[in-house]
């Protein structure tokens, strides 16, 4: 359950950089600090995410349907609704 999390944690922040004044990416990273791994490293976290998300275009839509799916979610909420949104962006 706390490896779910953390990837679905990890995805919300990455997603969150790429929309408003708040990264898709950043959204993501803090989710997952949020929920999964108090210790992250958010600005990393973030960079390692929008790197990936400038070389891949499809990355960079799942970071941002993700970032919109965690947005304004509970972290239980967030493992059961994103999921699918946010696996492969948590798990960079």
């Amino acid at each position: 359950m706390k490896n779910r999390m953390l990837m679905v944690v990890t995805a919300l922040g990455l997603a969150m950089s790429l929309v408003g004044c708040k990264s898709d990416c950043r959204t993501a990273c803090e989710k997952k600090q949020e929920c999964m791994s108090s210790g992250l490293d958010v600005a990393q976290c973030t960079t390692k995410c929008e790197q990936k998300a400038k070389e891949d275009k499809d990355f960079s839509s799942q970071a941002q349907e993700c970032s919109q799916c965690v947005k304004s979610r509970t972290c239980s909420e967030t493992l059961k609704q994103c999921w699918d949104d946010c696996i492969t962006v948590v798990g960079i």
